[in-house]
């Protein structure tokens, strides 16, 4: 018999490793591979091409949009009909008839800097319609050229100094003027941080938004990226008031107050629920928030003023600390359209106190 001593399981062992070694220096390694890895995505798997039709048609002294997008094959089954919706369209008071829709067709919810929201129903997807207004406002080739390369940069194609910016004269026989057609192919994703620009009035901005945050809209009569220097309403400056940071979304900005206490005003137009534009400025200076009671408060106490013979409401909210935190003076002045023109001081407590007489004669000085 054959025994294992413990030397003999040494032996062993050593000589295991040894084959293992072996073996392996026997084997070959595996050859590099270099996989080349295409840097733009597959046709097939990138987003269809997003096609837009739009109108703009000047009636009275307002401009209507008919705007509508959506994948080329879905907008292409319903492009004929959209066309003849534009072109039938009826006013009535200077508003479209929207009583009678074509098949498939229905009003949708209400949404802030529209008219009218419309539910289109394709095979493809649901598209939705936007109908909205603006005053006209200075050339009407310009208002046109601008709007047209704002919904040109939205999918993502360079801008146009064609005439209307490409667009196509189009027979509306309810209209006052000539109207346009604008029928665009492109890539959404491309979009140009331009072409969410707001609406202007009158050579300046005129900002159509669903609150007191500034958004998105149309636009008539500029073609500039800044704002312009001639604001479409007159107002006399109070004394110590300094201009302020202008964006496309206001009509006037000031810095108030001394320079470690400095407050803002901000004038600008805007959309949306009165309780809710309430309840988002307590929100502002309550680090609390906007309970219910506070703004139930805030809409009761509210001055009932007149801002250029308009029934305006202006309202002064503070924080917790009524001495030393932020507070807001904000006046909301209707326009048309259920818009509002918006008056916002916001800063320290004191300063916009001390303001309050000079922000009572800037509002009686608007003319719009």
């Amino acid at each position: 018999m054959f025994s294992i001593t413990p030397n003999t399981r040494v032996i062993s062992a050593r000589a295991s490793v040894l084959l293992l070694l072996a073996l392996a220096g026997c084997q070959k390694a595996d050859p590099i591979v270099t996989y080349t890895i295409p840097t733009k995505m597959p046709a097939q798997m990138r987003p269809a091409n997003e096609r837009m039709l739009a109108a703009m048609v000047p009636v009275g002294d307002q401009i209507w949009f008919f705007k509508v997008t959506g994948p080329e094959t879905a907008i292409a089954s319903i492009d004929e009909r959209f066309k003849k919706f534009v072109t039938d369209a009826k006013f009535e008071d200077g508003k479209p008839k929207l009583d009678e829709l074509p098949e498939g067709w229905q009003r949708a919810g209400e949404k802030a800097m529209r008219f009218a929201s419309i539910d289109i129903t394709t095979p493809e997807k649901q598209l939705d319609l936007s109908v909205s207004s603006l005053p006209k406002g200075g050339e009407w080739d310009e208002q046109v050229l601008a709007n047209v390369n704002r919904w040109r940069g939205q999918l993502g194609l360079d801008p146009s100094t064609q005439k209307w910016a490409e667009g196509m004269p189009l027979e509306v026989p309810s209209s006052d003027g000539d109207s346009v057609w604008v029928d665009l192919v492109g890539d959404a994703s491309k979009a140009s941080s331009m072409s969410a620009s707001p609406p202007f009035a009158s050579g300046a901005p005129f900002a159509a938004m669903p609150s007191v945050t500034e958004s998105p809209g149309p636009v008539a009569s500029t073609t500039q990226s800044e704002p312009s220097s001639e604001p479409p309403f007159k107002y006399e400056t109070p004394e110590g008031w300094r201009s302020g940071k202008m964006s496309m979304m206001r009509w006037a900005a000031f810095n108030v107050g001394p320079d470690d206490a400095l407050a803002e005003l901000t004038v600008m137009p805007a959309g949306g629920d009165l309780r809710a534009n309430v309840a988002r400025w307590i929100g502002q200076v309550r680090s609390s928030g906007a309970p219910d009671e506070i703004v139930d408060k805030a809409l009761v106490d509210a001055q009932k003023i007149e801002v250029d013979g308009r029934a305006s409401q202006r309202f002064l909210l503070l924080g917790e600390d009524a001495e030393n935190g932020t507070a807001i003076d904000a006046t909301i002045v209707p326009l048309e359209d259920g818009m509002s023109l918006f008056v916002k001081m916001t800063g320290p407590s004191k300063t916009v106190r001390d303001a309050s007489d000079q922000i009572a004669d800037f509002l009686k000085s608007i003319k719009l």
